[in-house]
């Protein structure tokens, strides 16, 4: 809720949706998320997270980290103050980055997954956590469709999403063409499993379903006259993939579909 101030003009509601950009409330709140919901708690290990820091984040030698020996065991407070240093004074996708590398280090913390969620949220973050991915995504129904198809998918099907959002949030080199790509390919895998024929179209595959009553012929045509715009047979996705101008807009949108019809086909199928 907006406070008194935000609605009385006299202080700046904060931007609606902060896609490239990242505002003070923003950094502080993942800051304070990370801080109160991982680095204080009893489970965090300063030793082991600040090497593992050193070497494959930062990229700098592991002994200079500047540890402090008191005679009463190690002190990692200088260690830390160049830590947070960084993070308040990087650039708004550094910050991001430095997120997603502790949530690769702590895979299974349900814990601060949530505290981050909740402050990507209540910040307006225009970033979504998508299978440890900050992903442009901001709607929590499109969340949980591209969610749910990584997730809960056969092994090939997961692959291709999981690249196609790679590709995607990549934030410094993002290749929008060929995530546009790989959320195809993963439609055409589930294809693939539903009609048990590795040469299947997702055509092919709403055909089975409309035979076996499964899917409603208007349904099944609507379906099929979307995918066709991608589809191999007219040229069509090769111009798509020619076009210079595909946008991060274009990916997203290709995702989250293509997400959309492996979870109806996953259901339907069942």
């Amino acid at each position: 809720m907006p406070t008194f101030s935000q609605r009385m003009g006299i202080k700046p509601v904060s931007d609606l949706v902060q896609l490239e950009s990242m505002n003070d409330d923003l950094r502080t709140g993942l800051w304070n998320a990370l801080d109160r919901d991982l680095f204080v708690k009893d489970r965090f290990n300063d030793s082991d997270f600040t090497e593992v820091l050193w070497r494959y984040h930062f990229k700098l030698p592991v002994d200079s980290r500047p540890i402090t020996n008191t005679g009463f065991g190690m002190s990692y407070t200088r260690v830390w103050d160049q830590i947070r240093k960084h993070f308040f004074e990087c650039v708004w996708n550094d910050v991001y980055d430095f997120v997603e590398f502790v949530l690769r280090c702590y895979p299974n913390d349900r814990e601060i997954r949530r505290s981050i969620e909740t402050t990507l949220a209540r910040e307006n973050s225009g970033y979504r956590l998508i299978d440890g991915h900050l992903s442009p995504i901001s709607d929590p129904g499109e969340v949980r469709e591209v969610a749910l198809a990584i997730e809960d998918a056969h092994a090939p099907v997961k692959e291709h999403l999981r690249t196609a959002l790679s590709l995607l949030t990549d934030r410094k080199n993002p290749d929008y063409r060929n995530s546009i790509k790989e959320s195809i390919s993963g439609v055409e895998a589930m294809a693939n499993v539903v009609t048990g024929d590795s040469k299947a179209t997702l055509g092919d595959a709403l055909k089975i379903l409309e035979r076996n009553g499964k899917l409603h012929p208007a349904l099944k045509e609507a379906f099929s006259k979307m995918y066709g715009y991608t589809s191999d047979a007219d040229g069509i996705r090769h111009a798509l993939m020619s076009e210079h101008n595909l946008s991060q807009a274009d990916a997203r949108y290709f995702l989250i579909v293509c997400s959309a019809f492996i979870n109806l086909l996953k259901v339907q199928a069942a």
